[in-house]
């Protein structure tokens, strides 16, 4: 209406995919720097995190009754498919803590969580 043109704010410059790829790439070799070599494979790396007050726990059924509290009703459904009404509404707490858990203790989620849809720009 303005005249104005829209700004291309989450574009990535190039003519192809190919350049875009390397426009991504360039910038975080430049950001990250370059590989470091491993001097010694077999050294032991410090955890840095031991002294920080994080519960690598377990997630109680207390913590996800919070967390489903904070849902939204209303809100649009995510990639799954699952409007979050249905978390509020029904009784599957411990089917759905148990999932967590063992996504969080055997570093094994589920590959749904990986899912992620492209949407083109109208």
């Amino acid at each position: 209406m303005t005249g104005r043109k829209r700004a291309k704010e989450g574009h990535v410059s190039g003519n192809s995919p190919e350049e875009r790829v390397d426009t991504w790439f360039t910038h975080f070799k430049k950001l990250l720097g370059e590989t470091h070599t491993v001097e010694d494979p077999d050294e032991e790396i410090l955890n840095i995190f031991e002294d920080l007050d994080i519960n690598d726990e377990p997630f109680t059924l207390d913590e996800f009754r919070k967390v489903k509290a904070s849902l939204k009703i209303g809100n649009a459904v995510g990639p799954d498919g699952i409007p979050p009404e249905v978390f509020k509404s029904c009784n599957f707490d411990d089917i759905c803590l148990d999932c967590c858990n063992k996504a969080l203790i055997e570093n094994d989620k589920p590959d749904l969580w990986s899912f992620m849809k492209i949407y083109d720009d109208p």
